[in-house]
Parts: C-alpha cells; structure tokens; sequence
C-alpha cells in the first residue's frame, strides 16, 4: 500500500502526518517540568529535520525513547540523523527509530542504522480516517470526561501506568490537559476513573494518543468510547484528517488497540518498522 492512500482510496498527506507526529511529541516533552527533566535526564533534540525525544532515567523502554522524521528529505544527506543517533549513544537508552518505505531518504537512513548496530524490529501501523460521525455502538457504563488542566482527575497517573512506566513519569502527560490544542479525556467505569486518552489538533489534523485502559478495566468499552468523543470533538474542531497508531497485527500476538481502532472507521495508512540497537 503506497503512502498517501488508505486500502479504500481515503487520501492523505504522509509527510504532513509525520509532521504533526513530530510536534505531538515535542509538545509532551516541553510540559514536563524543568525539575522533573533535570531529575530524570529527559531530554528533546531538534537536528534539522530530526527530533529525538529520550529519557536517561529509563533507557530501555521505547514509548518516551524515539528518534522522529529519520528518514526525511536532508535527515541522512545533512548529517541530522548521525548527529541523533550520537545524542542516543551518548544518553546510554535504546531508542526506536520509524522508517517507513515512501519517506524520502529510507533507503540511506536504513543503510545508516545498519552501520550503527540497529535492525528492524516491530512494526507499528499508521491509520487515518476523515471526521465522519462515528457509527459504532460503545457499552454502557463507560462515562468520558475531559481531564482536568488542574490534576484533579489522574490523567498522568493512568496514562504512565497503563504503559508500563514508573509513577514519576506521570509527569510527562500531567501537564497536557489544559495545553494550546490539548484534548485529553478521562473514562469512568462507574465512579472510578479508569482509562485517559488524549489528541492534539493540528490545524485540520488531528493525532490520537495516550491511550492507555488500567487492568481492571480492560476489555469493558472505554477505548471504543475515547475514540467516539474524540472523534466527534475533531470533527466539530473543523478537522478533516484524523490518524493514530498501534502496534502491526502479529499471529500469535493480541491486539486489540487494533481492533478497536479499525471498528471505529479507520483504515490502514501504511507500516513503519521501528528500527532499534542489535534488533
């Protein structure tokens, strides 16, 4: 499938995409707190078209560590990706770094990696959709609300737990609701809140994100119900082009972020291999 066009024809600019992507992870990183990034050795690098987002104090796990746009017109030819991958080495972490066939320098940014020690590892799908009215149907009992700019609904807390993350890094997402162009959601099952998800609009753009469901509740409805209300708030936001991803579908491996996100009208944009140190 060629970059620009969904399996059903849906058009999209992939470069465009990227861009937000890029910006989406920059807007994270600039609302932790200057303590709380001096503690935890979190830094963003911007070289040329190349954004590296890393995190010294947990260098093995690949949400936060992610070198972005490697493959970009210039990213090999000017030396951003070299000078990247440096600031990965010298931050001691294993960052993920997406290539996809259609960007413009892949070929010269693989061969790179290569002589760097990295190899392709799992995939993660990129998909789109426009902002049609949501046709699915989500289960009673899941209540969204929008995430309190004050904290007092656990936004960060659920997002770093259900990733996995230790309870610091809370404030990596703590700082989002409230923020310019910051959708983030909290979901209720009865009084409890038990999932957040989050998107960042982009002109007519939208990204969704952050999406993250605590044990408990997993498998009760409340990824299918962030994606509606998202949905709707983009469409009423003006959007027309809405994307997320997940990770490639693998046999023998759940997927059911996937799921959810093809039952709530997206379609397949295309595959990036995330490239990472000895695989």
């Amino acid at each position: 499938m060629a970059q620009g066009e969904t399996r059903s024809g849906y058009g999209f600019d992939s470069e465009r995409l990227d861009r937000v992507e890029r910006h989406f992870w920059r807007e994270i990183w600039e609302s932790v707190p200057a303590e709380v990034a001096r503690e935890h050795r979190i830094e963003l690098h911007e070289l040329g078209p190349v954004q590296a987002t890393l995190v010294g104090a947990v260098p093995d796990a690949q949400l936060p560590n992610l070198v972005l746009g490697g493959a970009c017109g210039g990213a090999v030819a000017e030396g951003s990706l070299g000078a990247a991958l440096d600031r990965v080495e010298a931050a001691g972490v294993a960052a993920k770094v997406p290539i996809s066939d259609g960007d413009p320098e892949a070929e010269a940014a693989e061969e790179l990696l290569r002589s760097r020690g990295y190899e392709p590892g799992y995939a993660w799908m990129k998909f789109a959709r426009d902002a049609h009215e949501p046709r699915f149907r989500v289960p009673d009992g899941v209540e969204v609300t929008a995430a309190d700019a004050g904290g007092e609904r656990p936004f960060g807390m659920i997002a770093a737990t259900g990733f996995g993350l230790p309870a610091w890094a809370a404030a990596f997402f703590a700082g989002l609701p409230g923020r310019d162009g910051w959708h983030c959601y909290v979901a209720n099952v009865g009084a409890e809140p038990q999932a957040c998800a989050a998107m960042l609009i982009d002109g007519d753009v939208a990204q969704f994100g952050i999406a993250a469901t605590l044990e408990p509740a997993r498998g009760r409805g409340c990824q299918p119900a962030l994606l509606r209300q998202r949905i709707r708030d983009a469409a009423a936001a003006g959007c027309q082009t809405l994307f997320v991803e997940t990770g490639e579908r693998v046999p023998g491996r759940p997927s059911p972020s996937y799921r959810n996100i093809l039952g709530a009208g997206f379609e397949e944009a295309y595959l990036r291999p995330n490239w990472s140190p000895g695989g």
